[in-house]
């Protein structure tokens, strides 16, 4: 059986140094066959020294990001301070990158090289999961 990978995209993301596997697969894959719905909304966000995007997504599904984890500190949480009518919730999906869409080995490699982040983000029916 394909094992489920999230990454953490090294220093950008959080602070996990590698990609790594985790092992919820049950918590996973109940994120993909969430209800979609047409809850789409963008997120901007800027890179500056020494910061990370302070997320973790998974990339198993292959055309779009799912967030895994949002951190306490990071890129991502500063924006849901500024913007919490647009949060970025864990369960959510990041449908395209700088205009990036469709592949998500694409979409998280402009996470890492891009300086300025454009996503467009989309929720799920249920996304507040018990992970």
């Amino acid at each position: 059986a394909v094992q489920p990978v999230a990454i953490a995209m090294g220093s950008q993301l959080c602070s996990a140094p590698e990609p790594r596997e985790l092992h919820d697969a049950a918590a996973l894959q109940a994120m993909k066959v969430q209800g979609v719905s047409n809850s789409e909304w963008t997120v901007l966000l800027k890179k500056h020294p020494g910061s990370s995007l302070g997320m973790d997504v998974d990339m198993f599904e292959g055309k779009s990001l799912i967030v895994y984890l949002v951190c306490e500190k990071g890129l991502a949480a500063d924006w849901n301070t500024a913007q919490p009518e647009k949060s970025i919730q864990k369960g959510d999906r990041i449908l395209s990158v700088n205009g990036k869409k469709g592949d998500a080995w694409l979409m998280a490699h402009a996470c890492i090289d891009d300086e300025v982040l454009d996503l467009v983000m989309q929720r799920s029916e249920n996304s507040s999961l018990k992970l």
